[in-house]
C-alpha cells in the first residue's frame, strides 16, 4: 500500500511533463504520417526510442533517405546524453539492479530534472512519473496519426512550422547566459552545410554533431580555466 501510494504521487507529478508532451507527440505523430512513415514505425519508435528530438530527427532522416546505419548512428550520437544523465542517478536509487535498469529505460530530460531534485529516489516514485510521461508520450503519437490523416493542409504545415519555432525557442532560451556556447549551433550548421555536398546526409549530420559538441566543450572548458 505505501509503495502504491509512492506511485501514485509520481503519477500526479508527472502532470506537468504530460501537459508538455502531448501536444509535441501530436504533432510528431501529424508530420510523421504526413511524411510518408508507416504507422507501426512511428509507433515503434515512440515504444522504443522514446525520445522526442531523435524521433523529429529520424523523420528528416527518413525524408532524406538515409541509410539505416547512418540514421543509427546520428540519433544513436543525439541520444547519449540520456546514458550519462542515467549515471549520474544511479547512486540515489535504493533499489536493487533490475529496478535500476527497469528506472534507465524512462529516463529523459524531463523526467531527469524532476528526480534530479530527489537527494534519494524512491523506485515507485519515479515508476510513477515515468509511467506518466511515457503514457502521454505514445497516448499523442496515436493521436497525432489519427488526426494526420483528416487535418487540413494548411495546419498540418503549421505544426511542422510550430515544430521548428519550438527548437529554436529552446535553443534561444539555453544560450541566454551561455554566449560562449554559441559555437555549438554555429559550428554545427557551418560544418553541416559544407559536408553536406560531399558525403551522404546522415553521415554529415552526424559530423556536424560530433564537431559541434566539441566546440561546445572547448568554449566549456576556456570559460572555467
Amino acid at each position: 500500500m505505501e509503495n502504491s501510494g509512492r506511485f501514485r504521487r509520481g503519477i500526479r507529478r508527472s502532470f506537468p511533463i504530460i501537459a508538455g508532451y502531448l501536444p509535441i507527440s501530436i504533432a510528431y505523430g501529424v508530420i510523421g504520417i504526413r511524411s510518408g512513415i508507416p504507422a507501426w514505425v512511428l509507433v515503434s519508435m515512440s515504444l522504443f526510442i522514446y525520445a522526442g528530438a531523435g524521433q523529429f530527427m529520424a523523420i528528416n532522416l527518413f525524408a532524406l533517405g538515409v541509410a539505416p546505419l547512418e540514421m543509427i548512428l546520428g540519433i544513436g550520437v543525439l541520444n547519449f546524453r540520456h546514458f550519462v544523465m542515467g549515471l549520474s542517478l544511479q547512486s540515489r536509487i535504493k533499489s536493487n539492479l533490475p529496478d535500476r535498469l527497469l528506472l534507465s529505460l524512462g529516463m529523459t530530460d524531463e523526467t531527469f530534472t524532476l528526480l534530479s531534485l530527489e537527494r534519494e529516489i524512491d523506485p515507485a516514485y519515479a515508476k510513477g512519473i515515468m509511467l506518466g510521461a511515457y503514457g502521454s508520450w505514445i497516448s499523442g503519437t496515436v493521436a497525432g496519426i489519427l488526426f494526420g490523416n483528416i487535418l487540413p493542409n494548411i495546419i498540418a504545415s503549421g505544426l511542422e512550422i510550430a515544430i521548428f519555432a519550438l527548437f529554436i525557442s529552446l535553443l534561444v532560451s539555453s544560450l541566454e547566459d551561455k554566449g560562449a556556447l554559441i559555437s555549438i549551433p554555429a559550428v554545427s550548421m557551418i560544418t553541416n552545410s559544407i559536408f553536406s555536398r560531399m558525403l551522404p546526409s546522415g553521415i554529415s549530420i552526424l559530423l556536424s554533431i560530433l564537431l559541434g559538441a566539441f566546440s561546445g566543450a572547448l568554449s566549456g572548458g576556456k570559460k572555467h580555466v
